[in-house]
């Protein structure tokens, strides 16, 4: 069987530093594809040369990686990570894989070949045995964007965990100021999947992103989810599984498991 030669670039400066704790749909899907194909990773600022089936980007439509692309004569793709904010960008790939109906429809309105494609390590994030101790659960990097601050009021009810960038330590003194249980730092996914499995609830103030968190939260059982009704993307998942009638995890194993993730990542870049 021949296999594809694929380059999967995650151009991003501290890429080499967080990876080893870095476990999500995506990589595990870049796993199972690894094991029928050729698959080199580049991480950092590290860039392929043009002997690759495939280029395959995460990262947003405004990255810095989009001045190599005309230089491949591979299929090109994009993880899409965000909102567009470049659609010249979008139109020199063969393929767009979009986390959410949403952006996935916006992409495809505009004649850009695109694919629905998302999902989570089932396997690994899963329910758990323990007790459910916590009543509410965000993990989220501490901004202004993330928006702490806005249900710090749930107080000692409330864990929040993740990074604190520069301009997020206001939000990290409104969570502890009003008894919020703050864990500061990037955490291995172990510890994060255990958090899940003791939450009661997961709650998502962001108005923009954490799509991931929703279907790890259900992956892990977690039934109900909140979102900000301005985050279309958390908040299409959330309407999904309403739809569906299914419970969280049955949901995400029929439709967003990191299987199915590989297999329309594999379908982008072969047809």
């Amino acid at each position: 069987m021949i296999k594809t030669k694929i380059a999967f670039v995650w151009y991003f400066p501290k890429a080499s530093q967080i990876i080893n704790n870095w476990r999500d749909g995506l990589r595990a899907a870049i796993e199972i594809i690894s094991r029928g194909n050729e698959v080199h990773w580049f991480l950092d600022r590290d860039e392929p040369d043009d002997d690759y089936d495939a280029i395959i980007l995460w990262d947003d439509s405004n990255s810095d990686f989009f001045k190599r692309f005309p230089s491949y004569h591979g299929k090109k793709a994009l993880c899409l990570t965000t909102d567009v904010r470049n659609w010249d960008n979008l139109r020199m790939l063969d393929v767009v894989f979009c986390e959410s109906q949403p952006i996935y429809e916006s992409v495809r309105a505009q004649g850009i070949r695109a694919i629905l494609a998302f999902g989570t390590d089932t396997d690994f994030f899963k329910p758990g045995k323990m007790g459910k101790d916590i009543e509410y659960f965000y993990p989220a990097t501490f901004s202004p964007w993330k928006r702490q601050s806005e249900i710090a009021y749930l107080g000692n009810k409330l864990l929040c965990v993740g990074t604190v960038q520069p301009d997020g330590i206001p939000e990290v003194t409104e969570c502890r100021k009003n008894g919020v249980l703050v864990v500061e730092g990037y955490l291995p996914a172990r510890k994060i999947k255990n958090f899940y499995q003791r939450a009661k609830n997961v709650i998502i103030p962001a108005v923009h992103g954490s799509e991931r968190t929703v279907l790890e939260a259900m992956s892990c059982g977690i039934k109900p989810i909140v979102t900000h009704p301005e985050n279309v993307r958390t908040s299409s998942y959330v309407r999904e599984l309403e739809e569906s009638g299914l419970e969280p995890r049955d949901f995400v194993l029929k439709n967003y498991s990191h299987r199915q993730y590989a297999e329309k990542i594999m379908r982008g870049i072969l047809e």
